[in-house]
């Protein structure tokens, strides 16, 4: 048996690699940067970790991924920005609906503040 690094599992000398796709990575990664990347916490170096909340990466669904056509890969893709843009843009667009309720109240009770000055209606 030898460790087979990109694969990262053993496999035996006279196994195909290619011939099981249950074990292959999705995406080949690039084998320049580090894939552990180190940070100094403290006095301790520990490993930094991803907060990218992605799906369960287990090997059914790697091998649901893998059977996809290019076509249908583009489409998630695509929908996952367009979600995210809608989000973003309904965020805006209450944020802004927010913005001018409070101008408008703002303005109202400036309109009566000045009316009941201007009607001496006010207390010393």
């Amino acid at each position: 048996m030898v460790f087979d690094r990109e694969l990262n599992r053993f496999v035996c000398e006279d196994e195909d690699p290619e011939s099981n796709t249950l074990h292959q990575p999705l995406l080949k990664r690039n084998r320049t940067l580090s894939s552990r990347p180190l940070a100094i916490v403290g006095t301790k170096v520990s490993y930094i970790e991803s907060l990218d909340y992605e799906i369960n990466e287990n090997d059914l669904f790697k091998q649901d991924w893998r059977s996809k056509s290019k076509v249908e890969v583009l489409q998630y893709v695509f929908s996952k920005w367009l979600l995210a843009f809608l989000v973003g843009l309904l965020t805006g667009v209450i944020a802004t609906l927010i913005n001018l309720a409070v101008e408008n109240i703002a303005g109202y009770k400036l309109l009566v503040v000045v009316k009941y000055i201007d009607q001496e209606m006010y207390v010393y």
